[in-house]
């Protein structure tokens, strides 16, 4: 019997069904439980033979001529002798225990043909799919276009401005994006820019020079105080220093004085209208000029608080003022310019004709020749000593011209500055009325004041960035901007030393800011003094 067993269990079994490989799997597991001795492996192989021939149902009697597809059950090679030869007859190389769990470990299991079948019938693909942008369409505006069925051309001249400044505001027709981090700021249109709107957004006015100064000059302002109701309007002049270092501000209605050495706070006067332009005067230096709506200039005394003289004659408010020794000045919004001689009762000794609208600026040369004068009507004109004619007509400016100011160092230099829509400083030559050259701030320019001691200016800018910039002169390198204001800078005035600088903001502030230094006067007046010492000492000598 046990002949016929292994006569059996050594030749091939042939069957019309193949085993499936998890039922192979089953039979290892069942019999690796079952003991491993020759009798019992064969009773078991035997018995494992008969029950899969049971369980399909085939039979494994028969000659083996008949027998023609093999089938390589896991019971047939139980009682297989283990080779440890190859196929060449050299010895095969022994395998560690830690190499075979490692290789346990580290090889990956493979995947059932019926996942690998689903793995190659649903392929992803390698690049993910094409999503068009959609942040320059503007779907809500596209539909609104094509339901409107409104015909504009029919529309009247005032509503078609309407709709467009509503286009505008709305962002509608323009570019989606108000903050894009890759450009730069768009430039705002030129009619947006007024004196009544504000801008959201603009290029920068350039960048700030740190090379082209030694010094170091503050960034922020060291005293702030309150200016309320001031009048915010572009034509005023409501601000002045005096050499006494007094400071006059007009508020609305009132006047008020500010002593920078003590800090105390007067207030002048009230007057039954509104102040429109306020001047120190340079000789006596405890009389102040006032130019009000009342179309009058008043001569106040601030040791006695007292009015001295009212000076009539303008046809409409005095807006800006200027003193020439014991000559005043006034500009008028009727396009006027009137010379009061304070010492005479006639005070009224010449008018200077030549603006068509407002003058907002007026500026006497330092020894008094000329006389510079700004309009509304976008001109400067230089005018002469005793002359009601204008020297010259400067016409480079395309908005109107408050900020003007002499150069102390050259007595024929003039810089001027331009309002919302011009936005440049000139710098002219004003014995020969020649243009030298121009500078592009980036926003309106309310004042320009000269260093008295170092060549160097400083300006103050309205919309849009309210800023103060301080120039080199002449590179016009930008050495500093110094921002504070929530509104624009009105008007700017400097201190008796030159070393402060104070501005009245259309936000209710006056803020002082330590811009210029003033050692370099003390240092020349030193040197000057040593100078003349030792010629002294040399003349003894002799």
């Amino acid at each position: 019997m046990s002949k016929q067993c292994d006569l059996k269990l050594n030749e091939p079994v042939l069957s019309s069904r193949v085993v499936p490989r998890w039922q192979r799997k089953e039979l290892e597991k069942s019999k690796s439980s079952r003991p491993t001795s020759k009798s019992n492996s064969n009773n078991a192989s035997f018995s494992s033979q008969s029950n899969v021939s049971s369980t399909f149902g085939e039979s494994f009697s028969g000659p083996a001529e008949s027998r023609k597809t093999p089938c390589k059950l896991p019971s047939l090679t139980l009682n297989m002798p283990y080779k440890t030869t190859n196929l060449d007859g050299t010895p095969k190389k022994k395998v560690s225990s830690s190499l075979k769990n490692q290789n346990k470990v580290g090889t990956p299991k493979k995947l059932s043909k019926s996942r690998e079948g689903k793995r190659s019938t649903h392929t992803t693909p390698s690049c993910d799919r094409f999503i068009p942008p959609r942040s320059g369409n503007n779907f809500e505006n596209s539909g609104f276009e094509l339901l409107n069925d409104e015909d504009e051309s029919k529309d009247s001249p005032t509503t078609r401005r309407y709709k467009d400044g509503m286009k505008q505001n709305l962002n509608i027709g323009q570019q989606p994006k108000i903050l894009n981090m890759k450009n730069k700021a768009p430039v705002p249109a030129m009619n947006l820019l007024n004196t009544q709107s504000k801008v959201l957004f603009a290029q920068s006015g350039g960048q700030v020079n740190r090379k082209a100064s030694a010094r170091a000059i503050p960034q922020t302002a060291w005293r702030v105080l309150d200016a309320p109701d001031v009048n915010n309007d572009y034509y005023l002049n409501l601000l002045d220093w005096s050499v006494t270092n007094y400071l006059c501000v007009a508020l609305n209605t009132s006047v008020f004085l500010w002593n920078a050495g003590s800090g105390d706070i007067m207030e002048l006067t009230e007057h039954t209208s509104q102040v429109a332009s306020v001047r120190w005067s340079p000789i006596v230096p405890e009389i102040v000029a006032i130019g009000d709506y009342n179309n009058k200039v008043c001569l106040w005394n601030i040791e006695k608080q007292s009015l001295v003289r009212v000076m009539a004659g303008h046809t409409d408010r005095v807006s800006s003022l200027a003193w020439n020794e014991y000559i005043l000045s006034s500009g008028s919004r009727s396009g006027q310019i009137f010379h009061h001689d304070v010492r005479v009762s006639d005070h009224h000794v010449a008018t200077l004709v030549g603006h068509d609208l407002e003058v907002c600026g007026l500026a006497y040369s330092k020894d008094g020749k000329y006389l510079a004068s700004g309009a509304n009507d976008n001109k400067v004109m230089v005018w002469a000593d005793r002359e009601t004619t204008p020297l010259h007509t400067l016409i480079e400016h395309s908005a109107a011209v408050k900020a003007l100011a002499w150069c102390p160092t050259s007595k024929n230099l003039l810089a001027s500055g331009g309002g919302t829509q011009d936005r440049q400083i000139c710098f002219w030559n004003a014995a020969h009325g020649t243009l030298q050259h121009t500078v592009d701030t980036g926003s309106q320019v309310s004042s320009i004041l000269w260093s008295k001691n170092t060549k160097e200016l400083v300006t103050g800018h309205g919309y849009s960035q309210n800023q103060l910039t301080v120039w080199k002169y002449p590179t016009m390198t930008r050495l500093a901007e110094l921002t504070g204001h929530q509104d624009r800078v009105l008007q700017l005035a400097m201190s008796p030393d030159g070393s402060t600088v104070v501005s009245l903001g259309a936000d209710e502030a006056l803020r002082l800011w330590k811009i210029f230094d003033c050692e370099t006067e003390k240092k020349t007046k030193r040197s000057d003094k040593s100078r003349s010492t030792s010629s002294k000492l040399s003349m003894n000598c002799r």
